[in-house]
């Protein structure tokens, strides 16, 4: 078999190949949290859902919790977007998704601190900054779409993802003060799934469109006249 590094195109593929699974890891660590709090718990012993995801800290699923958790502050860290202002939001992203991590919430039945209200201000700070880049950064690869139909639906649904993840967790934030239970466990577990949906579907575009091929070629640039156009878009093959 021929070693990757034999083939410019094949070590490139290889190279690339490496960006996309960081953003499936994201996406799958994110959609398998929820499910294995509540499946994890139930074989633990908690005949019923706790009041939040967060909760689980205090259970014997803490390692797990908290590990995914600091697993995907990680990998926002180090993944590098196509813009600056991408970059800004996914590094602040990766940095609180290890503060919700690190700063527990109330001990579930106790009272409320200091720490718990640090702790859901991380949380929906932490959906603000991905709903910032899939309302206004997922659509600067768009222009590399030819089908411009095709372009301007995935612009409606990455502003309809953006939207899913800035109310949800204010959803669940606001049931946790005024009706707490399992419900507010279901509303978290949406907000985290429409998280790991935008990364799915944004790797899709990006596969398709080969964003991340032509960018390790240097073979795009953002164009200013685009961006002031307001078309879907703001990059440009050259």
């Amino acid at each position: 078999m021929k070693a990757v590094e034999d083939n410019a195109v094949m070590l490139r593929e290889h190279m690339a190949s490496t960006y996309m699974n960081l953003r499936l890891g994201i996406a799958l660590i994110g959609a398998a949290l929820p499910l294995l709090l509540w499946i994890g718990g139930f074989l633990g012993g908690e005949k019923s859902l706790l009041g939040s995801m967060s909760a689980y800290y205090y259970s014997h699923m803490r390692d797990v919790f908290v590990g995914f958790l600091v697993s995907i502050g990680v990998m926002l860290y180090l993944y590098k977007g196509f813009s600056t202002k991408e970059n800004w939001a996914l590094n602040l992203a990766g940095a609180l998704a290890v503060g919700i991590a690190m700063v527990a919430t109330a001990v579930p039945g106790g009272p409320r601190t200091l720490e718990s209200r640090i702790h859901k201000t991380f949380a929906v700070m932490f959906f603000l900054c991905i709903a910032y880049v899939a309302i206004f950064r997922a659509p600067d690869t768009l222009s590399l779409i030819h089908d411009q139909a095709k372009a301007a639906r995935l612009r409606k649904t990455y502003r309809l993802l953006g939207a899913g993840m800035v109310i949800s967790p204010l959803v669940a934030v606001i049931l946790s003060f005024l009706h707490p239970g399992s419900f507010t466990f279901f509303v978290e577990a949406v907000a985290v799934w429409i998280f790991s949906t935008y990364w799915l579907v944004k790797s899709r575009e990006i596969r398709e469109s080969d964003a991340e091929a032509l960018a390790l070629a240097g073979k795009i640039e953002a164009s200013p006249a685009l961006e002031r156009s307001g078309a879907p878009g703001r990059l440009v093959r050259v």
